[in-house]
């Protein structure tokens, strides 16, 4: 497997279109999953025949594509056999576990068609879960659910998953956007502290996170408030519980931030590579919502992408700079993995 993790991770061709397939899924925690989902409407997103034929092991599957709620694990494609790493994709406040990372304009689901072919030997997977400040999708009022029960959730969905595919020491990347950055955090704080070994596994494992428009340093988030405030007027309840985490002066949020930069003192032999990048375009009628200040973690690179806060997940092509920016920094990781194993083989 060595000799082949020095292929370069870009594919010279451009992703087809497409056949149908379902997207896989997991069971998620009993906590987050509703007895029944809604009923949904479904589209297809087709993946390359050529892989298919040219890598039998690899599971390029067209895409079922589920507009409304859509929580736990979900795999969104699987390198097979030369799998190196788990790339999780955590979306952020009012996000879901497809729309987040889709350019509705060109059609262009990025993890799906273009980051399976530049990081081949990869899994990605993407978690879901209820983050809406008001649930408008349902009709219903929004989840109780607090930010450590998103964090339990994806801890124990990644690690079911892992465990169903023999796979739990395999390395672990995250891109995370706004509110996900939180959940992600959490989650290995959750993770770390645990008394059950099976659950250690995912701090233990994870190697990178991306960090999109997450708020690090008590941003002003008023503006969430406020627009909080008026959906909350027309559509009953808001979660109270992850709208004040997003306050500046939320106890919570500092407990979060201060747990997760001793998981990282504590890694400081056995580094986990961390980027940031911040929104350069202001929401309509916002600004920001995370303005780069806030973006910014000390001590680790911080990087602009030329989109608002929604938009800065959305690719339309591979030669989108906010795309390429992400994946230098995954190639990188990915290729120390490659790097790692092969001093490891030598040395034994």
């Amino acid at each position: 497997m060595f000799h082949r993790l020095k292929k370069s991770f870009r594919s010279k061709k451009e992703p087809q279109r497409p056949a149908n397939s379902p997207l896989a899924s997991t069971p998620s925690s009993n906590h987050l999953v509703p007895a029944a989902q809604p009923q949904v409407t479904t589209h297809t997103l087709q993946g390359d025949h050529h892989l298919k034929e040219t890598s039998p092991s690899v599971k390029v599957p067209s895409l079922s594509i589920e507009e409304g709620p859509s929580y736990g694990i979900r795999e969104i494609f699987n390198g097979g056999d030369d799998t190196c790493v788990d790339i999780v994709l955590v979306h952020g406040l009012t996000g879901h576990t497809y729309d987040t990372w889709l350019h509705k304009e060109s059609g262009v689901h990025w993890p799906s068609q273009l980051l399976r072919h530049d990081i081949p030997h990869s899994r990605i997977l993407s978690f879901g879960y209820d983050a809406d400040v008001v649930n408008i999708l349902g009709g219903g009022p929004a989840s109780k659910s607090r930010l450590s029960n998103h964090a339990e959730s994806l801890v124990g969905n990644l690690v079911w998953k892992r465990e169903q595919s023999e796979t739990e020491t395999r390395k672990i990347i995250f891109v995370a956007h706004s509110l996900g950055g939180l959940v992600t955090e959490q989650a290995l704080t959750h993770s770390k502290n645990s008394a059950e070994p099976h659950l250690n596994q995912v701090e233990r494992c994870t190697i990178g996170i991306v960090f999109l428009g997450v708020p690090h340093c008590g941003s002003d988030l008023e503006a969430w408030a406020t627009i909080g405030r008026h959906m909350a007027s027309i559509f009953k309840r808001t979660n109270k519980d992850i709208l004040s985490v997003l306050n500046p002066d939320s106890e919570m949020l500092y407990m979060v931030e201060n747990n997760f930069h001793t998981i990282l003192r504590q890694r400081k032999h056995d580094p986990i590579g961390i980027v940031a990048f911040y929104e350069e375009l202001a929401t309509k009628g916002i600004e920001e919502i995370v303005p780069q200040r806030s973006a910014k973690i000390a001590g680790y690179s911080l990087y602009g992408i030329h989109a608002n806060h929604t938009g800065m997940t959305k690719f339309s092509n591979r030669e989108d700079p906010g795309y390429n920016a992400i994946l230098r920094e995954i190639q990188r990781w990915v290729k120390n993995i490659g790097i790692v194993k092969r001093e490891i083989w030598q040395s034994g």
